[in-house]
């Protein structure tokens, strides 16, 4: 009888001890979940809202970097000191998607006031980045996109002769009014050109090798464009060898987070042929090559 005691209490024992090692391991598994980058960027998006809301200057000033600038929907360029010092004249709500590239995190979504003469709300792009005080946002740019899905940017040009040349665009295509301080941006810069010489050559096979998967391009009263759709547009203007302009850019200015970059770049059409525009692109380093994998293009009012 005393040893069936002794070899019940041990099972008891034993069968104790293994509850109280999945317990343990569930309650270190739940410690050491820490939030994703997605989930840290929100929250800042968040708190970033809600101090400008409240007019707390301290707490917005923490959450913008020292080179913070604001695009509205009419292309006019706000600073860092001007939003801080009229906080209540911004009103900025969160977006509710991020994506993250590692130091670098897209945030997006819709809302705010439309101004006089608008229907519908602004998209909004903001960049934020990541430094030693946590996130920060670098750039906010807000659109007005089409309300009709049948609205695209691009429309396509009157037929040519097979031997007629393209248009030089020697603006961009050859030089651009910045001086690159790394061979990053440098390569950035070349990777732009290329893409940007595959579209005045309508080329839809060297396009796209310069262009993320995830890319999406938003302009002003026109609904996003994928990649998918641009390459679909430059073999439709291939075929008819149509004449395809792209902008000069007027002022560039890049920032380089390791495999990911930010390029904000002012642009004018030559001839008129579209209104000046305000961008902010994001490029992402993968296979050693940039990529542009987001354009977000605001027409300006003057």
């Amino acid at each position: 009888m005393a040893n069936r005691r002794r070899k019940t209490s041990v099972k008891k024992s034993g069968g104790k001890k293994s509850l109280a090692k999945k317990s343990g391991t569930k309650k270190s598994a739940t410690k050491a979940r820490a939030p994703s980058d997605r989930d840290a960027v929100l929250a800042a998006a968040k708190e970033l809202a809600a101090a400008m809301r409240s007019g707390d200057k301290t707490a917005a000033g923490k959450l913008l970097a020292s080179d913070f600038s604001y695009i509205d929907t009419s292309g006019e360029v706000h600073s860092r000191a001007l939003v801080l010092g009229n906080l209540k004249d911004y009103p900025i709500k969160a977006g509710t998607k991020a994506r993250s590239y590692g130091r670098v995190a897209l945030v997006t979504g819709t809302g705010g006031s439309a101004p006089a003469g608008e229907s519908g709300q602004p998209f909004t792009v903001d960049v934020w980045v990541a430094g030693k005080g946590g996130w920060r946002a670098l750039v906010r740019q807000d659109n007005i996109l089409a309300e009709t899905p049948a609205l695209h940017a691009h429309t396509a040009a009157a037929p040519r002769a097979p031997g007629a040349p393209p248009p030089e665009c020697k603006n961009p295509l050859e030089f651009v009014p910045y001086e690159p301080k790394s061979r990053a941006e440098r390569d950035i810069i070349t990777a732009f050109q290329s893409l940007e010489r595959a579209v005045t050559h309508n080329d839809p096979d060297e396009w796209p090798k310069h262009i993320a998967d995830e890319f999406v391009v938003y302009r002003t009263r026109q609904q996003p464009t994928t990649k998918a759709d641009r390459v679909a547009f430059i073999a439709a203007q291939q075929a008819i060898n149509g004449e395809t302009w792209v902008a000069e850019v007027s002022a560039m200015k890049l920032w380089v987070f390791g495999d990911v970059a930010v390029m904000r770049a002012d642009h004018v059409m030559p001839g008129n042929r579209r209104p000046p525009y305000r961008a902010t692109r994001l490029w992402v380093k993968r296979d050693g090559h940039w990529r542009m994998a987001l354009s977000q293009q605001t027409t300006t009012a003057g």
